[in-house]
């Protein structure tokens, strides 16, 4: 009775909608997209193998993305102790000091000590990622975990009761009067030890007698410090005094020197900025009232940027002393403004003007990479921390996507994104397009073949070959809400047999119907807020 029921219903329907589909109107018909176009014959250069790194990655997402690089980077390790497994949050969270067993979800230490870096290494190793340490460079590290609270910090009520303490730990303050917002005194002795270059140069030994040298599948990147500019604010605990042009250098030629002799296969990054007043300025130049030529410390550097006065001293160590301190210029870059697609043109468009403050023409991997060719030849670039979100989720995605194709066709070297709150549930799936289409592992191909649009703010294209089977991989994104269909011109591209098609329009990544693909190219429609993959066998 109930199977007749609902074949009745099945066929009423089905009568319905038969009738509906004879009245229906037209359906609709895409928008006129920019003309884009693919020369698999020019413009060839290897795609960076490191671009599509993260930091701390997840293990499940890490072994889904073969994830290449993962760094154990941010604030906390710019004063992490690996002898005792043990750093000081700062200004972030009341300056405590906070040992590595000390973690979520128990928060206890009732297991004994651990070591962070160790666990952090391990799970690097078991996917087969390779990682980068950043390494304390300010001067002072934690001097102790503590298993439980109390813990040491910054700033205890004996400094002073005028200010707000952790809710969960009354004996650790914020280090801010109460009574009028300014600044109680610090004193690094109170939660920090001091260090030398030779603490690091010892980590990396006690990493080398664990894992290898760099040369022998070792940890192979090294970051020597994070921020810089910034620890005055963040550890102003343990470093209440601006970083200046002077200091920067005699910290980053010593640590580095000691990283280097440790281990003299591994690549080392150095300056790792924050952003962009302190490319140009140390924190001794008062940046809070803009960045100058005449601003102090800098014009007692002859007026020269920081990065370029840094790399220029580098340059003339290497030159005397025949080796190599950096081999990656490496900054830190964050969206400061914007509310859409177009915060991806501050990475590259020489005629974008940043929506933020910074209200100028950031043109960022071009700009490094002059810095590096007029400064200090034969350095790599990188940014070790960088994110771009600043919208809801599915913009955030197309973003992500459009940066990791910026990254492919700049020639960056080396990144590692950095999460944040407002990234959205659907950001992976950018990094899924270029490193598990298919779930299975299929991956955007590795050498660069020119790719253009006649309008990238509204649709981009990206497109390479990929040396496994000689695919040609291109991914087009369509950053508008509307749907847009463009001619996709091919050129020095031989197809053989008909190509794959995968999408994404804010939920999984779908196959759709395999197309035929004529030498010359073809027109196709993009949903809203898309991306699509070629995928042509050539």
């Amino acid at each position: 009775m109930r199977r007749a029921h609902w074949a009745w219903r099945l066929a009423a329907t089905a009568s319905m909608l038969a009738a509906a589909l004879l009245v229906a109107p037209a359906t609709s018909v895409a928008s006129p997209g920019p003309a884009l176009a693919v020369n698999g014959g020019a413009d060839h250069h290897a795609i960076g193998p490191y671009i599509y790194g993260m930091n701390f990655a997840s293990p499940g997402l890490a072994n889904q993305l073969d994830l290449p690089v993962d760094r154990w980077g941010g604030n906390t390790t710019d004063t992490y102790n690996w002898k005792i497994g043990s750093s000081n949050t700062g200004n972030d969270y009341y300056f405590e000091n906070i040992p590595d067993c000390f973690d979520a979800p128990t928060y206890t230490c009732n297991d004994g000590p651990k070591f962070g870096y160790q666990r952090f290494v391990q799970k690097d190793r078991s996917i087969g990622a390779q990682s980068l340490m950043t390494l304390p460079m300010m001067g002072w590290v934690a001097k102790d975990g503590k298993p439980n609270h109390p813990f040491t910090c910054g700033f205890p009520p004996s400094v002073s009761m005028n200010q707000t303490f952790d809710p969960y730990d009354s004996n650790c303050g914020n280090g801010v009067r109460k009574s009028n917002g300014s600044l109680l005194p610090s004193n690094p002795s109170r939660d920090g030890v001091k260090i030398g270059p030779s603490f690091d140069g010892d980590w990396v030994k006690k990493l080398k007698s664990l894992y290898g040298s760099a040369a022998n599948g070792g940890v192979r990147f090294y970051e020597l410090g994070n921020e810089p500019g910034l620890w005055n604010s963040t550890h102003r605990d343990m470093h209440p005094a601006p970083e200046t042009y002077d200091e920067l250098w005699q910290k980053t030629r010593d640590y580095g020197a000691a990283v280097r002799a440790a281990d003299p296969s591994a690549k080392i990054l150095g300056f790792s900025e924050w952003g962009w007043p302190n490319y140009f300025c140390s924190a001794a130049d008062h940046i809070d009232s803009g960045c100058f030529a005449s601003s102090p410390d800098r014009k007692k550097h002859g007026g020269t940027p920081l990065v370029e006065w840094l790399l220029r001293k580098l340059r003339s160590y290497q030159q005397a002393h025949g080796a190599r301190l950096v081999d990656y210029l490496d900054l830190h870059y964050y969206a400061q403004g914007g509310d859409n697609t177009d915060v991806t043109r501050s990475l590259w468009d020489p005629t974008y003007t940043d929506p933020s403050w910074i209200d100028s023409k950031i043109q960022l991997l071009p700009r490094m990479k002059r810095w590096v060719a007029r400064d200090y030849p034969g350095t790599k670039t990188s940014l070790s921390e960088y994110n771009l979100s600043v919208a809801d989720a599915t913009t955030n995605a197309l973003i992500e996507a459009d940066t990791l194709g910026i990254f492919a066709r700049e020639g960056l070297d080396l990144a590692t994104f950095w999460p944040m709150p407002n990234d959205g549930s659907l950001l992976d799936d950018a990094f899924r397009m270029y490193r598990d289409y298919n779930g299975h592992g299929a991956k955007f191909g590795n050498t660069w073949v020119r790719s253009t649009s006649a309008n990238q703010a509204k649709v981009a294209v990206y497109g390479a070959r990929r040396s496994s089977d000689g695919a040609y991989t291109i991914l087009v994104i369509n950053k508008t809400d509307t749907e847009l269909e463009s001619k996709l011109s091919l050129s020095g591209i031989s197809p053989s047999g008909k190509a794959q098609v995968w999408r994404w329009t804010g939920g999984s990544i779908d196959r759709m119907s395999d197309r035929t693909v004529p030498a010359g190219g073809f027109s196709a429609s993009y949903p809203g807020q898309s991306l699509t993959l070629y995928v042509i066998p050539s």
